[in-house]
């Protein structure tokens, strides 16, 4: 790790990164909170998640020229500070108290969508344009650490803030935490020119037919490799996981806590946790012929959380549902960018992104739905949908023969 940590520009973005995470680690949770808080139902929040892939799924295909069109280290500024934008406008939203605050937090957390994707896309151009190529993987890894590291501290700070205060001030402290993102970030110093110019509208005229273009070339190449297309589809089972845990722990924490708000970052923590630990193992765990029994471990607990009231369980749920987790959803992304070729790294990571916002759209009301019924409904419907995804997975484990490398 010491060429990341000696390479000024790489500290300074792994720090940002940490802000970042620990935003999203704030708001992901406080924002549940809220509209638990507003509702009374997991069905607001779903809706916000499914809203959120919505935007995920329209400004992918065409935030590639964007962050092509500018300096990836402004883009990530500009980025953050929307973020941060975005959850001091959901704190308003809930403070002028509407009478149905549900649809401007949607189109607010739409924003906040658009604008993490964009942060994203900018990271990945950031990373190919400055840091050494031959220190490349080990920043990523890096990166994850930081990011997971982020998400465990604010859930911790989420914690704390709801054993004193309330969802809202959470919902600021974060939007601070992506403030702050954006001015780390902006003291990034670069060198190498990324043959840039001013965003103009006759540059985006001529960028989007290539772009389309590049998509139709991708599709053709891969077309007698459908097992990489099942990887892609499969990229969305980690997410919705990750996704229904966060959104069914505010019922499960009021039901079996005497809604004491601070068990919610507790067992979130734990699930973060769990993912954290299995970092330090993924060179033996995340393997190819390992991926139906991480995706199977996860439908066992959320069977198991369906039908069990006892702490202790929930707490080695979120555990050891944490390390199954990352353990699925590293093997796949790993697998997909080195299996990608040159040319398609970020169209491959971009149609990754499509179709978890494909996957929350179409899949989250389902589990909300469910979770309307009863708490344990809630859990079993999720149980379904990963035991359907590990099914499936056994034909990616058998079929996908990985792209020797050279070199």
């Amino acid at each position: 790790m010491k060429t990341v940590w000696r390479d000024a520009k790489a500290r300074r973005m792994l720090g940002a990164i940490l802000m970042s995470s620990l935003g999203f680690g704030l708001n992901i949770l406080a924002l549940g909170q809220v509209l638990f808080e507003l509702t009374g139902s997991t069905q607001a929040f779903v809706s916000v998640l499914a809203a959120q892939g919505i935007g995920a799924i329209c400004v992918l295909p065409f935030c590639g020229p964007l962050v092509d069109a500018l300096r990836s280290t402004r883009v990530y500024v500009a980025a953050a500070a929307g973020k941060a934008a975005c959850v001091l406008a959901i704190v308003g939203i809930t403070a002028a108290g509407p009478a149905d605050p549900v649809p401007f937090v949607m189109a607010a957390a739409v924003l906040l969508a658009v604008c993490d994707n964009v942060e994203r896309a900018a990271l990945f151009k950031f990373t190919a344009h400055h840091i050494d190529r031959s220190a490349v993987v080990k920043f990523n890894a890096v990166n994850g650490m930081a990011f997971q590291a982020g998400v465990v501290i604010g859930m911790a700070l989420l914690g704390v803030v709801l054993a004193f205060g309330s969802p809202a001030g959470a919902l600021l402290l974060s939007a601070g935490a992506s403030a702050l993102c954006a001015l780390v970030a902006r003291g990034v110093r670069t060198e190498k020119p990324e043959n840039t110019g001013p965003l103009s509208v006759a540059l985006l005229r001529t960028a989007l037919p290539g772009l389309f273009g590049d998509w139709r070339q991708m599709f053709r190449r891969y077309r007698k490799e459908l097992v990489v297309f099942a990887m892609v589809v499969t990229c969305t089972a980690d997410f919705l996981f990750a996704n229904s845990m966060s959104t069914l722990v505010v019922p499960l924490v009021d039901r079996f806590y005497d809604r004491q708000s601070w068990y919610i970052s507790a067992l979130e923590a734990t699930f973060g946790t769990g993912m954290i630990t299995a970092s330090f193992f993924t060179s033996r765990t995340a393997k190819q012929r390992l991926l139906p029994l991480w995706l199977g471990v996860q439908a066992a607990v959320a069977l198991l959380l369906s039908s069990t009231g006892e702490p202790v369980f929930h707490f080695a749920a979120f555990l050891v549902a944490g390390f199954a987790n990352l353990n699925s959803l590293v093997w796949l992304l790993a697998s997909l960018q080195q299996h990608a070729g040159e040319g398609d790294k970020a169209k491959m990571a971009s149609l990754r992104l499509l179709a978890i916002g494909l996957g929350s759209v179409v899949l989250m009301p389902f589990v909300g739905r469910a979770a309307k019924v009863s708490l344990g409904t809630g859990y079993l419907s999720v149980a379904a949908i990963m035991l359907v995804f590990a099914l499936g997975s056994i034909w990616v484990a058998a079929r996908f023969r990985p792209r020797a490398t050279t070199g």
